[in-house]
């Protein structure tokens, strides 16, 4: 016998002027399958035998090899806690099989396809039997003749999903980035960031703070910013800090900043109670002396006492076409901007909770 190539976990040699193939795993695999007292559906614990006889049986070309390879990897199977009659059972079902029908690819038709309407639950172990209680609940499908038509209740079934685990708990699926901070050639994590905007408008000039975290003055607990944002960004949770009463305010706009922005300074100009914060200062006149006298004197004087930073860039799906849904979908980012930072009239800060909105 002599190797001619190992690929993945085929083993391909030549012997007697012939190529054969047989498993082959590598000399550190522990062998560590899913042991059958975890929490999967009953099911999935079955086919892992089978899978693994179909394995052995569809790549061993020769039967010596066959019959060493299925007593090795039984014995693995039997370490695993696995019981003797399943993985006998699951050779017994793959050996009745012709080997080269394994070989064939299964095509279906557009004909022979059909529209299934799965029950989809989080397994538990705990859970009666959810399939047998559909099966006996499907002739209620039959009471109504149209549904009937459009339903096939043959095509209802239950399909379970993996519960989460402390892995996915504690966990992100996916990586933060890094990236490389010339000024000090040190590796941070990417984070979102409020950020000015090429052309230096009004806004950024006066008020916007760059920044990539924030906190507030009513809570020691600092967040990042989530998606990097200017002035010009639509669909935005905002934060306002009046720095001389040393307060906060979390607002949303379905527009950008600098169109929200000038609203509240033209209210807060002409004394307008339209929202807590021209209210705030509209009551508060001898805390915040404000020049009015031009516009360059009412940026100057206003930029000394307020500032601005976008929280986050909210992500409005494609079916979000009108305004009112976008801004919908902005408030609840509001409000969960507003809970985290502690910025309701609760912890001395401006915001109002919708709760209390609407009972006023």
């Amino acid at each position: 016998m002599c190797i001619v190539h190992i690929y993945i976990y085929i083993y391909i040699y030549s012997r007697n002027n012939k190529i054969h193939t047989r498993i082959y795993s590598k000399e550190c695999d522990d062998h560590h399958f899913l042991i059958p007292t975890s929490c999967h559906p009953t099911h999935i614990l079955r086919n892992i035998p089978y899978n693994i006889a179909q394995r052995i049986y569809k790549i061993t070309s020769e039967e010596t090899e066959y019959t060493r390879s299925k007593q090795e990897y039984s014995n693995y199977l039997l370490e695993r806690g696995y019981s003797k009659e399943v993985i006998q059972e699951s050779f017994q079902k793959i050996e009745e099989k012709d080997r080269k029908s394994l070989y064939e690819t299964k095509t279906e038709s557009k004909k022979d396809t059909k529209r299934c309407f799965p029950l989809i639950c989080d397994f538990n172990p705990g859970l009666p039997n959810i399939g047998s209680i559909l099966n006996k609940h499907k002739h209620i499908l039959d009471l109504d003749e149209c549904l009937s038509k459009v339903i096939d209740k043959n095509n209802i079934f239950a399909s379970y999903r993996g519960t989460k685990t402390i892995k996915d708990i504690l966990t992100h699926s996916k990586l933060r980035k890094e990236v490389v901070n010339p000024s000090d050639g040190q590796t941070h994590i990417h984070k979102g960031e409020s950020k000015k905007c090429d052309k230096q408008c009004y806004v950024c000039k006066n008020y916007l703070v760059e920044t990539s975290e924030t906190d507030s003055y009513h809570t020691n607990t600092i967040h990042a910013i989530v998606g990097k944002s200017t002035c010009g960004t639509k669909g935005v949770v905002y934060m306002i800090q009046d720095n001389i009463c040393k307060i906060n305010y979390i607002g949303c706009t379905s527009d950008s900043v600098k169109v929200r922005f000038s609203n509240h300074k033209s209210h807060i100009k002409k004394r307008l109670k339209t929202c807590e914060l021209s209210k705030h200062f509209t009551e508060n006149q001898h805390i915040h002396v404000i020049d009015t006298s031009t516009n360059n004197n009412y940026d100057a004087s206003l930029a000394k006492q307020l500032s601005i930073i976008i929280l986050e860039k909210v992500d409005t799906p494609s079916t979000a076409n009108s305004n009112a849904e976008r801004l919908k979908l902005c408030k609840v980012k509001e409000q969960q901007w507003q809970h985290k930072l502690k910025t309701y009239k609760d912890y001395g800060g401006l915001n109002i909770r919708e709760e209390k909105k609407t009972t006023n």
